[in-house]
């Protein structure tokens, strides 16, 4: 029997997209060339996995490559066959960014015009599914902001917008501004990082109808590699965890803990290893008790409880 992720809603009004979404940052490194990428791609189809996360600051060794690599696959597989969410903003020091000195943030009506520009032509695609604002720009202006991506959906050019690692005013300045809602905020959580379910974000999210997207659910491996002595008992308890439902190990312990939260958080796995994602699609379909939850906040940060 094939595992398989189900379908859910990113906001209360749209759009689809699957329950598990496979990152792109760490591509180049895990595939050789795109027809081994386009294969894989064909693989997480087989396996529900339609939603594809980016970015335009993405490449390694160089940044701003990735989009056009996932393009050469994507054209290979079909680009309709997913939902594509990339971002804007980040301006990193690059050969492909001459202009770039210093590495900032630009949320201004130029870069982001030229960046959706950039991201349509490289992954080759008529239209984005979402365009998030990747990380906070102290000066942003709102109104140009806003209007810039107003007009973008209005073009056809996406179809939603979000944003990514913002704090709740500065998404709610973002949204005061916007025609279209806000369909997600692309986050940090795991139980190394447990400042959503405290700081407002998620009770943002679940009064304003979106599921926020989870990056590095897993701690960005740290879960899994640290020899930090509270990193290693929390490893041992999540193994444990683990076991009581017949997960492979403690990274899937820690995807069925950021997918038992009521948010509905969705989690973005950037493996390139199969058996990861078949043990993150088991995860993401089980229902972590309660008790076992809060004895992973309780081994992350007793604080919570005081």
């Amino acid at each position: 029997m094939t595992l398989t992720i189900p379908k859910v809603q990113m906001h209360k009004s749209g759009p689809p997209c699957s329950g598990l979404v496979w990152g792109t940052m760490r591509s180049q490194s895990q595939f050789s060339n795109a027809h081994a990428l386009a294969d894989h791609l064909r693989w997480l189809l087989d396996h529900g996995i339609t939603t594809l996360d980016t970015a335009s600051v993405y490449g390694h060794p160089d940044p701003f490559t990735v989009e056009e690599f996932l393009g050469e696959a994507l054209a290979q597989v079909g680009a309709d066959k997913f939902e594509i969410v990339t971002k804007c903003g980040i301006q990193r020091l690059s050969k492909h960014r001459p202009e770039n000195k210093v590495r900032h943030f630009d949320f201004s009506e130029k870069e982001i015009r030229k960046s959706t520009d950039l991201s349509l032509q490289k992954l080759g695609v008529d239209c984005l599914d979402v365009m998030l604002l990747h990380r906070p720009d102290y000066l942003m202006d709102p109104d140009e902001t806003a209007g810039t991506l107003d007009d973008l959906v209005a073009q056809g050019k996406i179809k939603h917008v979000g944003v990514s690692n913002l704090s709740v005013s500065r998404t709610e300045l973002v949204a005061s501004r916007l025609k279209a809602p806000i369909v997600t905020n692309q986050i940090e959580f795991s139980p190394l990082h447990l400042n959503p379910i405290s700081d407002g974000t998620f009770d943002h999210a679940i009064r304003t109808g979106y599921k926020p997207m989870i990056w590095s659910p897993i701690g960005g491996g740290r879960l899994l590699t640290s020899e930090d002595e509270h990193v290693v008992k929390l490893r041992g308890l999540l193994g444990t965890i683990a076991k009581t439902y017949g997960l492979d190990g403690p990274a899937d312990a820690a995807i069925a803990f950021v997918n038992k939260h009521p948010v509905g958080g969705i989690p973005v796995v950037g493996s390139g290893n199969r058996d990861r994602i078949l043990g993150a699609i088991k995860a993401i379909n089980t229902d972590m008790d309660r008790q076992d939850w809060y004895s992973i906040i309780a081994a992350t940060n007793p604080s919570l409880f005081l």
